[in-house]
């Protein structure tokens, strides 16, 4: 529910705030007032845009709007971090004089985009030129599920199901067929390329070991040498000094002296520690001398190794490639061999797994065509019950000869069924059945629009759920008995909707619960509007005006304080008689 608006800088209003209530309400006025200004406000709030002519200056709007019964609007603006205030959150739009335009949604700066596709849920506004349900033919179709969600609802969910299920089983069938292709193309090189890597078993950093080992083994001679000359310095002979020997002195010298001195004990230790570790290197070096391996048949064994390990990344590395490209060593080899191996076990599953997807693909195909089926036998017969309907108000509203048909028709099969739904119209006896959108004149499409939310009401159950319903002068171009049929078919939308109408006919606000009226002033030469909340005398002062231009007059006065009485009468009748029609109802 819209609960407020607060207008200011738009064409003639200055600073307005209107309180809205929960049913209908009438917004009146003198021509030029600026009641267009407040649909144009309106309209601001749900994206629209605002003719630079409109503003002086800067021009803003903020509406606040309940959140009661919207669940999907409610999670959607706390996914958004909108803040809302005891069920309630402020939508703000701005538009300076240059044309820049910023909306905030529960203090969130949001895109225009996204503040029209979130409020838009909840506010439909209706002029003489954009009654889009009455013209596009999906949202004819959303409006006859709607109508008989409950006979409709699980078949069009249960569609939908299987339309996922199909549309991912073949989104898997394309990603088999070309799995299998590549099997086709690569999958025997790549099972050659791993059974010769298996027989050939190169270990990580092979390569790289084997060279360095090649390098040691041709400089066998030269390394032999220089660790026996390395082995001879620390440990010596018996013809020259070394340094184990000269070790030695120095510990038995300091010994020595630690007799006399204690102090020196840690430092006698410490030489005793790096004489045994003189001792172990030296061993090491020993060992080192006698192990290298000089004997040619080693060498040429690892040089014979090392080709067939080059060979092998050289040949198998482009048909083996990792993400940067061919391999160049065995262990980038071995690493994108891996992956090759994942690839022939996904290979090897996939022809059993698009043999049962295919299966499976062709009873989801048969199945959708009986949930189509019986999609469309349920949209038949609501399409019934509502072109009965729409026909019912229809008459009500004063157009007894027009004859509505809402046809359900085969097209393309997509995720919501094979229907398209179109709402036809016979104007008058006679007539070929257009689309509506083309066979009715400006106040004709506007009563047909206003029948069709009055019928598709009828079918919603939870009010606080129910939309905003924001009508401009939908009574124009009609009066007498015209007009007061439209009040009072408003009246009954209002039960199941809030409904806000600009209008200019006394007939039709009389029966509104609230009762807006935007006064116009002047002062020093400019005009400038505020908008009132009238009470009982003031509506019938206001009607008054609207009857006979003169809301002074004694006959005007009394006719306007009847036009109000007996729509309160009427009205409560109506709704009497459509709370007890609404228990028979088969909605």
């Amino acid at each position: 529910m819209l609960s407020t608006l607060r207008i200011r800088h738009i064409g003639v209003i200055d600073d307005a705030t209107l309180d809205f209530g929960p049913g209908f309400t009438a917004l009146t006025g003198e021509t030029g007032a600026g009641k267009t200004m407040i649909v144009t406000g309106l309209t601001m709030l749900l994206g629209g845009r605002l003719d630079r002519g409109r503003t002086r200056g800067s021009s803003t709007v903020d509406g606040t709007l309940a959140l009661a019964g919207h669940t999907e609007l409610a999670s959607a603006l706390d996914e958004l971090g909108a803040d809302e205030d005891d069920g309630e959150v402020l939508v703000v739009r701005r538009v300076t004089r240059d044309g820049r335009s910023r909306a905030q949604i529960g203090g969130v700066p949001v895109p225009i985009g996204t503040l029209a596709r979130l409020v838009g849920t909840a506010v439909t506004v209706h002029g003489q030129s954009d009654q889009q349900r009455l013209r596009d033919p999906d949202a004819q179709r959303e409006a006859l599920d709607r109508f008989a969600v409950a006979e409709v609802g699980g078949l069009l969910e249960h569609h939908r199901e299987i339309w996922r299920e199909r549309s991912a089983l073949a989104s898997r069938l394309t990603e088999l067929d070309a799995l299998l292709a590549e099997r086709d193309r690569r999958g025997t090189a790549l099972r050659e390329a791993l059974e010769r890597l298996e027989q050939a078993d190169p270990q990580e950093g092979e390569d790289d070991a084997l060279r360095a080992e090649i390098e040691r083994l041709g400089n066998a001679e030269e390394l032999r040498g220089a660790a026996g000359q390395a082995a001879l310095a620390l440990v010596g002979d018996d013809d020259g000094p070394a340094a184990a020997t000269l070790l030695a002195l120095a510990a038995e010298s300091l010994g020595r002296a630690s007799r006399t001195d204690p102090t020196l004990a840690p430092l006698v230790e410490r030489v005793d520690s790096v004489r045994l570790e003189l001792s172990d290197v030296a061993a090491e070096v020993s060992r080192y001398a006698d192990d290298i391996d000089a004997s040619p048949g080693r060498i040429e064994e690892a040089n014979e190794r090392l080709h067939e390990l080059t060979v092998l990344v050289r040949d198998l590395g482009a048909l083996l490639p990792g993400e940067e490209g061919p391999a160049e060593d065995i262990t980038t080899l071995l690493a994108t061999s891996r992956t090759a191996a994942i690839a022939l076990d996904r290979f090897e599953g996939a022809e059993q797994e698009r043999t049962e997807a295919a299966e499976r693909l062709a009873a989801l195909e048969g199945e959708l065509d009986v949930a189509a089926a019986s999609l469309t036998a349920a949209r038949s017969d609501a399409a019934s019950a509502l072109s009965a309907a729409v026909q019912e108000e229809l008459r009500h509203l004063e157009m007894p000869d027009a004859d509505i048909r809402v046809e359900v028709t085969a097209q393309a099969h997509r995720s919501h069924g094979r229907d398209a739904v179109a709402i036809l119209l016979a104007p008058h006896p006679g007539a070929e059945h257009l689309p509506v959108g083309q066979a009715a004149s400006g106040g004709e499409l506007s009563r047909v629009m206003l029948a069709l939310e009055v019928a598709l009401s009828s079918s919603r159950s939870d009010r606080s759920a129910a939309p905003v319903f924001v009508f401009d002068e939908i009574d124009a171009g009609i009066g007498g008995r015209a007009a007061l049929a439209v009040g009072q078919r408003l009246a009954r939308l209002a039960r199941h909707a809030q409904v806000i109408v600009v209008t200019h006919l006394p007939q039709v606000a009389a029966h509104a619960g609230t009762h807006l009226q935007i006064v116009k002033s002047s002062h020093d030469g400019a005009t400038s509007s505020t908008v009132e909340t009238l009470d009982r005398p003031a509506r019938i002062r206001e009607l008054a005006r609207m009857l006979a231009g003169d809301d002074a007059s004694d006959v005007a006065l009394a006719h306007a304080e009847e036009l109000l009485d007996e729509a309160r009468t009427a009205s409560a009748g109506s709704a009497s008689a459509g709370s007890a029609s609404g228990r028979g109802d088969r909605r």
